[in-house]
């Protein structure tokens, strides 16, 4: 019960932050948009990474 729950969590944490990460960086100017589209892919690995050893 409490695996599922923390699954659930760890999903709906990572669908939050990815909206609110869209959101701030179609208001940045381009160069900030760029450095935050490097950031996105580093932490999106890093998120695949850990939601993948929770689910296992």
């Amino acid at each position: 019960m409490f695996n599922r729950n923390r699954n659930y969590g760890a999903f709906l944490g990572t669908v939050i932050g990815t909206s609110l990460g869209i959101i701030l960086s179609s208001r940045m100017k381009p160069f900030n948009s760029r450095k935050m589209m490097k950031l996105a892919r580093k932490v999106k690995s890093n998120v695949v990474d850990g939601m993948s050893s929770l689910w296992n």
